[in-house]
This record gives structure tokens, C-alpha cells and sequence, in this order.
């Protein structure tokens, strides 16, 4: 009797241990993707404070994803569930960037965001703005130029000794001369300024010196100092609205006509749009906030183009933004 009541114990222990280590494996066991869930629309009128001066009427709203790591529970609850998608990881980072240094560097990006929101803005809004751009290697494609060229945390701050302003950008640098071209780059690489030859090579149709880079802005002067007061929101994506917002409030410039406006798109200190991630969830958002337009960058455009119940109105820069709104229909 004794013996059949060891084996029981025995059996429901390893029952226990069997069902712990499932679960285990389908909460946390790590999968090369990325889930894009259904994601929010944040009001800018009270996200973003402007010294004593207060926006006009309407409201602009940035839009936002849920995104999760490839665990095999989340990769099957957006196999089942609509408004989820499924994104291979290598597609937004290298292979050796970790989810907690992914974390950081999106901290990293909404700070980065804010701040060029604000050195657009201000500019457009004629007051005097003056600003250097770092570029901060954040990883390196395998077998690219770039992985023998840098390191992850080297900061490329100029190029043929020249130092990077706000109109000037390396990626579009790189990609403006043919693949092969080389390039006399000077890097900060812990204490120490080297200077580093490197060239670039052809990467899916541009010339591109394979590497994964975040620009950070360094010595800046800025007249007014903007607050915001956001939920837990990060990544560089919010960058355009955050200036059009920031604009419309220092100036009084009714941009958005009395409507709702979302949009997305990363903005580098130049003004320029560049392209995001989750562009369809994100014009979920849109459309659930009751909005009228969605910018989006034009990279981005045919994801989204023809979406009904909403104008969306692809954009390559600040300005374009500011030149759609205000045109007259």
C-alpha cells in the first residue's frame, strides 16, 4: 500500500515538474521574432506642456504599438487573435542585441525624439536654434564594412573632419555616393578620438556601411523649454507629431482646422521623416481616436494606403506635414 502511495507522489511530482517546465517554455523561452499588438492614441494637448502659451483648437495625437518579445505564448496569441503581427527579429536589430539593450536604446530614442521635436519646431517657429548630431553605433550587420569598422558605443561625430549639423544626416550621406565609396569618419570610442577609413557596401538596393546607428544630439541651444508628460510610451516614432504639436502651440498656427490629426514617423534634427514599425496597428489607433488624417512617412505609405474611414497622407519631411495640413481643399 505504502508503495503505491510513494508512486503516486512520485507520479503528481513529475506531472508537476513536466506542466512547470511547459509553461516555463511557453512564457519565456526565447523566439527570433517580434509581436506588434493593437497599440493607443495619446492626446498631445495635455502630453505636451509649452510655457505659458496654449494650443489651438482640435488635437493632434501620436499613435503607439504594444510590442512584445517572440515568446511562444505571445507568437500564438497573434496567430489566433486579429490586429496582431507577427515580425521576424532581424528585421529591427542586429542578431546581437539582447531585449534589455533593445530596452534602453528605445529609452534612448524617445528621449532623442523629444529633444529634435524641439530643435524642429523651434526653428520653424523662427527663433534662433543651433545643435550638433552624434551618431552612436548601437550594432553592426555580419560581413558588412561596418563590422570592421566600428564598435558598438563608437560615436561618429564627423566626416573629412567636418562636424554634423542638424541639416546633415549619414545615412542619406552614405547613400547619396555610390556603394563602395570610402569614407574618412572621426569616432569617439570610449576616452579616446580615432580616425577610421570606412567604406560602404550594397544593402537591399542603397549604399549602406552596415551598421545600426541612433543619432544623438549633442551641444544645443534651445529657447524655450518644453515639458511632457507621457505614459509609458518609448522609441523614436513620435518625433513628427511631437514638433508639429510643439509648433501649433508656440505659434497659434490652426494646422489642424479644428480636426483630429494622428500621425507617426521618426524626425531627425533636419526635419526629415523617416520610416517606423507597426504602421497598420498604429492606424488602428488613429481610427479608434476618432481621427480625420493620419501622417505617416511616405516609406510606409503602401502599408496603410486606402485604409477606410481616415485620409492618410504620406509625408518625407516636417514641412510637407505642415504643407499638407494647412493646404486648401
Amino acid at each position: 500500500m505504502s508503495g503505491t502511495t510513494t508512486f503516486r507522489n512520485y507520479f503528481r511530482t513529475l506531472v508537476l515538474i513536466v506542466l512547470t517546465l511547459a509553461v516555463a517554455f511557453v512564457g519565456w523561452y526565447p523566439i527570433p521574432f517580434f509581436i506588434y499588438g493593437p497599440g493607443d492614441a495619446v492626446n498631445l494637448n495635455t502630453a505636451i506642456v509649452v510655457p505659458k502659451k496654449t494650443p489651438p483648437s482640435g488635437a493632434l495625437f501620436l499613435t503607439d504599438i504594444k510590442l512584445w518579445p517572440g515568446r511562444p505564448a505571445f507568437y500564438a496569441i497573434a496567430k489566433m487573435f486579429p490586429g496582431y503581427e507577427i515580425v521576424p527579429r532581424e528585421q529591427l536589430v542586429p542578431k546581437n542585441v539582447t531585449d534589455k539593450q533593445l530596452n534602453v536604446q528605445l529609452v534612448d530614442a524617445m528621449t532623442e525624439s523629444q529633444l529634435n521635436a524641439q530643435v524642429v519646431a523651434e526653428r520653424a517657429a523662427g527663433l534662433p536654434v543651433k545643435v550638433s548630431i552624434a551618431y552612436i553605433v548601437r550594432g553592426t550587420k555580419q560581413n558588412s564594412p561596418g563590422a570592421r569598422c566600428f564598435k558598438s558605443g563608437d560615436a561618429i561625430v564627423a566626416v573629412d573632419g567636418k562636424r554634423f549639423g542638424a541639416d546633415e544626416d549619414l545615412v542619406r550621406m552614405a547613400s547619396s555616393h555610390p556603394p563602395g565609396t570610402r569614407f574618412a569618419l572621426t569616432v569617439e570610442r570610449g576616452t579616446k578620438s580615432i580616425a577610421v577609413a570606412c567604406s560602404t557596401y550594397m544593402y537591399q538596393k542603397k549604399a549602406r556601411f552596415g551598421i545600426l546607428i541612433q543619432a544623438q544630439t549633442r551641444a544645443f541651444r534651445l529657447p524655450v523649454p518644453i515639458t511632457y508628460k507621457l505614459p509609458d510610451i518609448n522609441g523614436s516614432s513620435a518625433g513628427l507629431m511631437f514638433a508639429l504639436q510643439i509648433y501649433r502651440t508656440l505659434t497659434g498656427a490652426d494646422i489642424t482646422r479644428g480636426r483630429n490629426i494622428a500621425g507617426t514617423g521618426v524626425l531627425a534634427a533636419d526635419g526629415s521623416v523617416s520610416p517606423i514599425a507597426g504602421t497598420r496597428e498604429k492606424i488602428e489607433a488613429a481610427i479608434r481616436a476618432h481621427a480625420a488624417v493620419f501622417l505617416v512617412p511616405a516609406d510606409n505609405y503602401s502599408e496603410v494606403a486606402g485604409t477606410k474611414g481616415i485620409e492618410v497622407i504620406p509625408v518625407h519631411s516636417f514641412s510637407e506635414a505642415l504643407r499638407a495640413l494647412t493646404a486648401k481643399r
